[in-house]
């Protein structure tokens, strides 16, 4: 990001600033929250920008992680009676620059836990924006590019972009909506990809009003077949993504209650070879059922490892309260 125009000094204090935020010593520390407030009360956008710009170019996955961290704090940190919140004192050529940067680091980072920081501070810089009326159409347009990409980290950061901010997407054709949530869901590479893209899905669903939702309903289907074939280590997020839904909106659960108490029950039991899982008989080939044909992982079958008790044993239990809490809450959507 060389075409930033913050002077040499400001980014040499900044980068001495920061490195010493992160110091354990406590005077250090405090010397350099003070010189962050001065410098942000005299001159707000060329420290920002020095920040974010930071952001990219530190040495360390630390560093790099911590400025993003502290970028959003201090973007957002909530007014005084006598001031605006910093994003609101910046002009609009100062929030281009800053998207611009924060583009850049979406799509470059190459540590994905630095990543994952950067779509934090996207998705609250997008959410903060559209509130002032200030659509970020640059985002969703790279957004919708990086869930195209060939690199698995590139498309979930696009997947966590979404369920950050759906309002990225609300605008589009249903279809087209539910079409790039559906390929995410089903990315055969990655299962953080398919996590990524199933909180998306809820984040895009709970948007909806009843009568969009009914639109909708289609979506489902793929959401719940993220489940058999994942090891079972891997399906607590699943689970807590999903009762997350079903507490919220639990009418959407109700076609597929049936599949779902034919598969749940064998995850609180402990993980034993018992042989196939039962298919549920469904009227509809494109339904769905568990396990779909060809499934090896989920509900019936050992996860890779197991008998070794320390781990396993944690795994398993987490798997069995993420199941007993998604049954608990799934029971809110039978009919009476």
């Amino acid at each position: 990001m060389a075409d930033v125009l913050v002077p040499p000094e400001i980014t040499q204090e900044v980068t001495q600033i920061l490195s010493n935020l992160v110091l354990g010593d406590n005077a250090i520390r405090s010397s350099a929250e003070k010189a962050v407030n001065d410098r942000l009360e005299q001159t707000p956008e060329l420290y920002l920008l020095a920040i974010a710009q930071f952001a990219t170019s530190a040495d360390t996955e630390l560093m790099r992680s911590f400025s993003l961290v502290l970028l959003r704090r201090l973007l957002f940190r909530p007014p005084s009676t006598q001031r605006l919140a910093l994003y609101d004192q910046l002009s609009g050529p100062a929030i281009a620059t800053l998207e611009r940067i924060l583009l850049h680091s979406l799509l470059h980072e190459p540590a994905p836990v630095v990543r994952h920081k950067t779509v934090d501070t996207v998705t609250d810089l997008s959410n903060y924006s559209m509130k002032r009326g200030r659509p970020w159409h640059a985002l969703q347009s790279q957004v919708f590019a990086m869930a195209d990409s060939p690199d698995v980290h590139t498309r979930e950061a696009a997947y966590r972009v979404f369920a950050g901010c759906p309002n990225l997407i609300m605008d589009l054709q249903t279809e087209a909506i539910l079409s790039i949530l559906q390929k995410g869901l089903q990315d055969q590479q990655s299962t953080d990809v398919r996590l990524a893209s199933l909180r998306a899905s809820v984040a895009f669903l709970s948007a909806l009003d009843p009568a969009q939702q009914a639109h909708a309903l289609s979506l489902m289907y793929p959401m719940l077949n993220t489940l058999p074939a994942l090891p079972r280590a891997r399906l607590p997020p699943f689970l807590a993504v999903l009762t997350e839904l079903a507490a919220a909106h639990p009418l959407l659960f109700r076609a597929h209650i049936p599949a779902l108490l034919a598969f749940l029950p064998a995850l609180l039991l402990p993980a034993v070879d018992a042989g196939p899982t039962p298919t549920v008989a469904r009227p509809n080939p494109a339904g769905f059922a568990f396990p779909p044909p060809g499934a090896n992982g989920g509900g019936g079958g050992k996860a890779e490892g197991e008998g070794e008790d320390g781990a396993v044993s944690g795994e398993e239990d987490e798997v069995r309260k993420g199941a007993l809490e998604f049954m608990t809450t799934l029971s809110e959507a039978k009919p009476s």
